[in-house]
């Protein structure tokens, strides 16, 4: 099992990766479609959310342990 500290390095490293991802969204080079429908709107929107909310979950772990 990963210690908390490996958890949150882990995090970090994602976040970047889904930080990028949006900004290829907002910028308009990347889209996502689904049954021909762009759902690019929906895709930020609900990556920026879990952003948050994972660092919520990261932060309360932290000030738990720490």
């Amino acid at each position: 099992m990963e210690s908390p500290a490996e958890i949150t390095d882990r995090w970090r490293y994602l976040r970047d990766l889904l930080i990028e991802q949006l900004s290829r969204f907002e910028r308009g080079v990347l889209h996502i479609h689904s049954n021909d429908e762009d759902v690019s709107a929906d895709a930020i929107a609900k990556l920026k959310q879990n952003i948050l909310d994972f660092d919520t979950l990261i932060s309360r772990s932290e000030a738990r342990d720490g």
